[in-house]
């Protein structure tokens, strides 16, 4: 019997094995008018001395009104707090000026098995803008023995926070259940240089930067201390590596539904978004005139089952610097799984300065996709509606001179449907697109300009120019060279001036070295290229058909 209960007491929390401590008995009132704020700091402080314990509020309003804040668990380990339904820890400690005067909860390395229930926090009054006061604040170090480790919070809630609603540094082994955040001036959660985190459940409502933050900033060399945030050299175990995020809903204020920078192996499902900047960003670059702070490309990022609604842009993998000759900033690895994006109003899905992306089961409706200064992309069934499709390969301005010498972009689609809307390709080199449908445009489908060494195969184009605009072409290929076009069908709503038109060359760059194979337009007699002359026309060209037989 004796061995029963030594294996059993060793597998609970060293918090439940501790006596538990009632706030009021420390001389906190909770009604709401008294300043609780020296009864919760003993309750702390006896947490302390005896190691650690469970911290009990009844129901009640126990009132902040201190410009230091709540209760500090400073280097205190196997801490239970639970509050009884009810039970709210009111912030009433603005500074004169209407800033925030302190946090909610902080809790501060080096300390483990850190457990939180039901806990509520709310500011009396909100704050006249973002200032100091998290909710909940955690402050780790990324390094074994100065860390937070094993923290759980669960069904617990911030509103009208003077900066995040909960914040995580240097933490690990974190795992958090429905966590609510109304009104934040800042973040709803946030995690900086941490590890091994999981999320499942998070409700953001008007928060006033991203509702949930995976952000690990980069300095050549590690910087950071206890209670800031951390930059970290390379993309390591702390950069909220092997974590998971799942049950996700964001709504209104600013910013953006999730931001990911500077994060390696990270797992993100089950996804809402409506009324943000970005639905997801997953961003990364150096300092530079507009940027104070910089961060390496995540890698190891895979974001699935997706529905992003009236944002300003639905999901944004964005690089802020130019090119993509350095790999720690553009080098992405991201793969996205099922997507629903509607009601846009910049793009629905934009890539800038980024490599190695991956989009597979994307539907977008009523707003471009966009792709600038791109490499080693790929995009897998992907239905279009209402919006084109540009692709431009190189966003720097390039002499017409050069354009020739563009770097490969090495970019497949592969059964991609636009619905009212073309497809455009500009500066690109190194292209492969097949299984295509383009249905539905108002008058030509695709406009490809200055790109090269590129393959178009099974592209089906059903109704176009359906405002019956004259002179259009399904096609066009401007000073463009070595393109390979098998498997064209073409049906159009009115008549067409041709299928493709091949030409805008000059003294400087002549199109040339294009194949069109299997082409077959409806109706007849439709031409199927026309060829623009000049001293410049194209040149080695070469067209089969069923129409020219």
């Amino acid at each position: 019997m004796k061995f029963t209960c030594t294996l059993l007491c060793a597998s609970l929390p060293a918090a439940m094995l501790l006596a538990g401590l009632d706030v009021k008995t420390f001389g906190a009132a909770g009604d709401g008018v008294a300043d609780d704020s020296a009864a919760l700091r003993k309750a702390a402080e006896r947490l302390k001395a005896d190691g650690g314990g469970t911290l009990d509020f009844p129901a009640g309003t126990y009132r902040i009104g201190t410009r230091r804040g709540g209760p500090v668990f400073d280097g205190v380990s196997n801490v239970r707090i639970n509050f009884a339904p009810g039970a709210v820890l009111l912030m009433d400690n603005l500074e004169a000026d209407g800033n925030g005067g302190g946090h909610g909860l902080t809790f501060r390395a080096p300390a483990e098995n850190i457990e939180l229930y039901n806990v509520s926090i709310v500011w009396k009054n909100r704050p006249r803008r973002r200032s100091m006061g998290d909710g909940l604040r955690f402050e780790g170090f990324p390094e074994d023995g100065k860390t937070l480790r094993s923290i759980r919070l669960e069904n617990c809630r911030v509103e009208a926070s003077a900066q995040t609603g909960a914040v995580l540094m240097g933490c690990s082994d974190v795992t958090v259940r429905n966590f609510t955040v109304k009104n934040s001036w800042a973040d709803g959660l946030h995690f900086n240089a941490c590890r091994n985190v999981t999320v499942d459940g998070v409700t953001g409502e008007e928060t006033g930067d991203d509702t949930l933050a995976f952000v690990t900033y980069y300095a050549p060399e590690f910087t950071g201390k206890t209670g800031t945030v951390f930059s970290l050299p390379d993309l390591g175990e702390w950069n909220n590596s092997n974590s998971s995020a799942a049950n996700i809903r964001s709504a209104g204020g600013r910013a953006n539904g999730i931001r990911i920078a500077g994060a390696k192996d990270l797992k993100i499902s089950n996804v809402e978004v409506e009324g943000k900047s970005s639905g997801i960003i997953v961003d990364a670059g150096a300092v530079g005139a507009r940027h104070k702070w910089q961060y390496l490309a995540g890698r190891g990022i895979e974001i699935r089952d997706v529905k992003l609604r009236n944002c300003d842009t639905g999901f944004y993998v964005w690089q802020f610097n130019a090119g993509l000759d350095d790999p720690r900033f553009a080098g992405f690895d991201v793969k996205c799984e099922n997507f629903a994006v509607s009601g846009c109003r910049n793009d629905s899905v934009h890539l800038s300065g980024v490599s190695g992306v991956r989009l597979k089961n994307f539907r977008t409706d009523g707003c471009r996709w966009r792709f600038r200064t791109f490499r080693d992309c790929a995009v897998e069934q992907a239905a279009i509606a209402g919006a084109p499709f540009l692709l431009i390969g190189d966003d720097a301005p390039v002499k017409l001179e050069e354009s020739a010498r563009l770097a490969a972009n090495r970019t497949r689609l592969d059964g991609v449907a636009l619905t009212g809307g073309m497809l455009e390709i500009q500066k690109c080199r190194g292209l492969d697109l097949r299984k295509v449908d383009i249905t539905g445009t108002p008058a030509g489908a695709v406009f490809v300009r200055q790109t090269f060494d590129s393959s178009f195969r099974e592209f089906k184009l059903a109704g176009i120019n359906r405002e019956n605009k004259p002179g259009t072409f399904a096609i066009r290929l401007l000073q463009s060279r070595g393109l390979k076009w098998d498997q064209v069908e073409v049906t159009a709503a009115h008549p067409l001036a041709a299928v493709f038109e091949i030409g805008g060359g000059n003294a400087k760059l002549r199109s040339g070295d294009i194949t069109i194979a299997n082409l077959a337009a409806v109706p007849e007699p439709t031409p199927p290229v026309r060829l623009q002359g000049g001293p410049f026309a194209p040149e080695n060209c070469t067209v089969s058909s069923p129409s020219s037989d």
